[in-house]
C-alpha cells in the first residue's frame, strides 16, 4: 500500500532542491526574508530595557548607585504619571507592531507559494497582489485567537468582576479551566497549520475566501483522513527535529561570525579605553550599542538563511499532498515525475 503522505516526502525533496540549486544569492536571499515570516523562527520579541538606564545619565552624579537619587532629581520625567505612559506606549507600541508582523506575515503565506509554485520567487509585485487574500487570512487568525481567549478569558472575568473571594477551592475549580486553555490553544494551533498548509493554496488556486476554502477542503480531510492524518504526525515529528538541527546548525554558524565581532569589539574597548572613555560613557555605550545591533541583525539573517530550506522542504510537502488528494488544486503538477504514483489521478505529469 502506498502512503501519499509518504510519497510526498520525496516529492517535495525533489522539488526543493530544484528550486534551491544550481545556487542563487537573489533567491536564496528572498526565500530566506520570506522564510522570516512564514517560517518558525520567532523573532518579533523586542525587550525595551531602555528604562533602565535613566538613572546612569541623571546630572551631578557622585558615585552613588542611581538607586540613590531622588525622584526630584529628574524633574518632569521621572513620576508615576509619566512613567505609566511610558510603559503604556511601549505596550501600544509592541501591539501595534505586533500586528504589522501578523498581517505581513499572513499575506507573505500567498507570495511564498507563489514563488515555490512558480520558482519565480519575488516579494514586491506578490505582496501588492496578494493583499486582498492576505487581509482574509489575518482576520481569520485573529477571529480563532480572540475566539479561545474569550472562551478562557470570560470565567476569568467573572471571577475578577465578580468579587468572588480567591480560595483553595477556586484554585482547584481552575484546574479544568487550565486544561480546557491548553486543549483550545492546541485545537487553535492545528487549525492555524492546516490553513497555512492546505486552506491557503486552495485560497489561490480558486480565489476563494478562507471560510470557503476550509468548506472545499474539508470533505478531503473527512475522505483522506489517514492521510492528513499522517502528515500531521510526519510534520510534527519532522519539526522537531528540524528544530533541533537548525539550531545547532544556526549556533555553530554563529559561532564562528562572533569571532570578527569580538575581535572589533575589543579592539574599539581598548582604543575608548586609551581615550579617557569608560565602558558605560555615552560615547562607548553608543559604539557598543551600534555594534551589538550589527550582531543581531547579522545572527536574524544567519537563522533565516539556515531555516530556509527546511520551511521551502515543508511548503513544497503539504503542496504535494493536497495535489496528491484534488487534482483541481494540484499546484505543482509540473514538478511531479512521470513515475510519481503520488499523482492524482488523471493528472498531467510534467
Amino acid at each position: 500500500m502506498s502512503w501519499k503522505a509518504i510519497d510526498a516526502l520525496d516529492d517535495a525533496r525533489g522539488a526543493t532542491a530544484s528550486l534551491l540549486l544550481p545556487f542563487d544569492a537573489g533567491r536564496w536571499a528572498r526565500l530566506a526574508l520570506i522564510g522570516l515570516f512564514v517560517g518558525s523562527l520567532g523573532s518579533g520579541g523586542s525587550s525595551f530595557s531602555n528604562t533602565g538606564n535613566t538613572g546612569v545619565t541623571a546630572p551631578g552624579d557622585t558615585g552613588a548607585p542611581p538607586s540613590d537619587l531622588p525622584i526630584d532629581g529628574l524633574p518632569g520625567f521621572a513620576t508615576p504619571e509619566n512613567l505609566a505612559l511610558l510603559a503604556g506606549g511601549i505596550v501600544v507600541a509592541g501591539i501595534v507592531l505586533l500586528l504589522v508582523w501578523s498581517f505581513a506575515s499572513a499575506v507573505m503565506q500567498f507570495v511564498f507559494v507563489d514563488g515555490v509554485v512558480s520558482k519565480d520567487v519575488r516579494i514586491r509585485k506578490p505582496f501588492r497582489e496578494r493583499l486582498r487574500l492576505g487581509a482574509r487570512l489575518f482576520a481569520f487568525q485573529i477571529g480563532i485567537l480572540l475566539a479561545v481567549l474569550l472562551v478562557v478569558g470570560i470565567p476569568i472575568l467573572a471571577v475578577v468582576l465578580g468579587g468572588v473571594a480567591i480560595s483553595g477551592l477556586m484554585f482547584l475549580l481552575a484546574i479544568p479551566l487550565v486544561f480546557l486553555a491548553i486543549l483550545l490553544f492546541l485545537v487553535a494551533g492545528l487549525i492555524q497549520q492546516l490553513t497555512t498548509d492546505f486552506v491557503v493554496p486552495t485560497m489561490i488556486a480558486e480565489d476563494k475566501h478562507v471560510l470557503s476554502s476550509w468548506r472545499r477542503v474539508a470533505p478531503l480531510f473527512r475522505a483522506e483522513l489517514s492521510e492528513f492524518g499522517l502528515y500531521v504526525l510526519i510534520r510534527f515529528v519532522l519539526g522537531i527535529l528540524a528544530s533541533i538541527g537548525i539550531g545547532i546548525a544556526t549556533a555553530l554558524v554563529l559561532l564562528v561570525v562572533a569571532i570578527p565581532f569580538a575581535i572589533v569589539g575589543g579592539a574599539l574597548f581598548l582604543a575608548l579605553n586609551a581615550a579617557g572613555f569608560g565602558f558605560f560613557a555615552p560615547v562607548s555605550l553608543g559604539v557598543f550599542g551600534v555594534l551589538g545591533v550589527l550582531f543581531v541583525l547579522t545572527a536574524i539573517a544567519v537563522s533565516a538563511l539556515v531555516q530556509m530550506p527546511v520551511v521551502t522542504f515543508f511548503r513544497y510537502y503539504s503542496l504535494f499532498l493536497l495535489g496528491s488528494a484534488d487534482e483541481e488544486l494540484d499546484l505543482v503538477s509540473q514538478f511531479r515525475t512521470d513515475d510519481d504514483s503520488s499523482a492524482p489521478e488523471g493528472a498531467t505529469p510534467a
